[in-house]
C-alpha cells in the first residue's frame, strides 16, 4: 500500500472551520470534514481579516469607471485596498500548499461565477472570481484549487485529490535535494503523468535522463516546469482510457475472454461517465495482486490519493 504525505491545504475558514460567513453561520461540507484527517488544513477568512465583523453586512463586487472593486453596499465602504494588501502579504508568506478549497461565490474567496453589479445598482454585469481567490488563480495556477461547491461533482474531486497528493509528492523531492528521489518520483509517476500529457510527460524523461550534466537546482526547476505545464490541465476520460488499456496490456495473455470483456465494459461505461475511474483502476489492482507485477504495482495512477477517501467521492 503507498504512503502518503499530508498535503498542506488553505481552506475558507467558514467551510466547517468557523462560524465566520456573513450571516455568522457555519458551512458544511462531508468532503472537507473527511479530508481533516488526511491533509493539513490551514483556515483563513480574509474578509475578517481585513476588520469585517461577524456577523458583517455583505459585500460586493461592482465596477465603478472601467473597474472592479470590492464595495459594501449598507455602509458605502471601499475595502478594494485592504483586500490586496492583506491579500499580497498572505501569498507571499504562505509555503509548501499543495491546494486551496474555497468558499464558493464568494465576493473574496469565489473562484467562479462571483457576481459583478454594475456600479452602485443592483443590475448584475458578468461574473468572475473573487479578490481573494482569483489573486491565488494568477499565481498559483498550477496548484489544486476549488471551491466546495464544484468540489460535490465526483470528477472534480477525484481530479483535485489526485493533483493535491502528486504535488504533496514533489515537494517532498525537492526538498530532499535527492536526484535519486527524484528519478524515482518520475519512474512510480510514470502512468499518472501520460494522463495528463504524453508527450510532456516523455520531456520530462528526457530531463531525467540528462541529469548527470546538471546540478540538482537546475534538474528540479526544468522538471519543475515542465511538471506544472502537464498539471494545468485535468486529465480527459479519453486519456486516463490510453492508460487503462495500456496497463491491460501486461495482462491479455494471462485474461480469460470473459475477464476481459468484463473490464472493456467497465472501461465504455467510465468512458460514457456511468462509473468512476476508480472502478476500472480497482480492477486493474485486482490483477496486479494476483500477477504480482512489481512494475505496476509502483504506480501511483492506481492509488494516486488514500483509498479511504474513496467513498466520500461517491456521496
Amino acid at each position: 500500500m503507498r504512503k502518503f504525505i499530508k498535503p498542506k491545504v488553505i481552506v475558507s475558514k467558514c467551510i466547517g472551520f468557523e462560524a465566520c460567513r456573513y450571516n455568522g453561520l457555519i458551512i458544511k461540507s462531508d468532503f472537507v470534514e473527511k479530508l481533516k484527517e488526511y491533509v493539513d488544513f490551514y483556515p483563513v477568512c480574509p474578509e475578517v481579516e481585513i476588520g469585517l465583523g461577524i456577523p458583517r453586512d455583505p459585500i460586493r463586487i461592482i465596477e465603478l469607471g472601467g473597474e472592479l472593486r470590492l464595495y459594501q453596499p449598507a455602509t458605502g465602504l471601499d475595502i478594494t485596498d485592504k483586500m490586496k494588501k492583506f491579500t499580497q502579504n498572505f501569498l507571499d508568506e504562505i509555503d509548501d500548499i499543495a491546494g486551496f478549497i474555497l468558499k464558493n461565490r464568494s465576493p473574496s474567496c469565489g473562484i467562479k461565477a462571483v457576481k459583478v453589479y454594475h456600479g452602485f445598482k443592483n443590475s448584475r454585469t458578468k461574473s468572475r472570481a473573487g479578490f481573494f481567490g482569483n489573486a491565488i488563480l494568477e499565481r498559483f495556477p498550477y496548484l489544486a484549487v476549488e471551491d466546495e461547491g464544484r468540489l460535490r461533482n465526483l470528477k472534480i474531486r477525484e481530479n483535485f485529490l489526485t493533483k493535491l497528493y502528486i504535488l504533496a509528492d514533489l515537494r517532498k523531492v525537492k526538498k530532499s535535494r535527492s536526484l535519486n528521489e527524484l528519478i524515482k518520483f518520475h519512474s512510480h509517476n510514470k502512468m499518472l503523468l501520460m494522463a495528463y500529457n504524453q508527450e510532456n510527460t516523455r520531456k520530462l524523461g528526457r530531463i531525467i535522463g540528462n541529469a548527470d550534466k546538471n546540478t540538482f537546482e537546475d534538474l528540479i526547476s526544468k522538471y519543475q516546469t515542465v511538471f506544472y505545464d502537464i498539471i494545468l490541465e485535468s486529465p480527459q476520460n479519453t486519456t486516463n482510457i490510453n492508460v487503462l488499456m495500456h496497463a491491460l496490456g501486461y495482462f491479455s495473455k494471462e485474461l480469460t475472454h470473459d475477464e476481459k470483456a468484463f473490464f472493456l465494459d467497465s472501461v465504455e461505461k467510465y468512458r460514457n461517465g456511468i462509473f468512476p475511474l476508480f472502478v476500472c483502476l480497482n480492477i486493474l489492482k485486482s490483477w496486479i495482486i494476483r500477477f504480482n507485477n512489481e512494475y505496476l504495482m509502483d504506480q501511483t495512477f492506481f492509488e494516486p490519493y488514500p483509498e479511504e477517501l474513496i467513498p466520500i467521492t461517491v456521496v
